[in-house]
């Protein structure tokens, strides 16, 4: 898939990935269940991957 986003929708995308990105890494800190710890963690790579191609994670604030 190839997106042409302008400049603005880009950085959008990146804020909307972004926030998913971290509130996915809060789940995974927050679970016991192990079988479950495991799917998130392959979410959270692929977010992350996706993220990556859009600039990456936004500095903290």
């Amino acid at each position: 898939m190839n997106l042409q986003l302008e400049p603005a929708q880009a950085e959008l995308l990146r804020e909307v990935l972004d926030y998913a990105y971290r509130e996915l890494r809060y789940e995974v800190a927050d679970t016991d269940n192990s079988q479950y710890k495991t799917e998130l963690r392959a979410r959270e790579r692929a977010l992350g991957e996706i993220l990556d191609l859009v600039g990456g994670p936004l500095p903290d604030r």
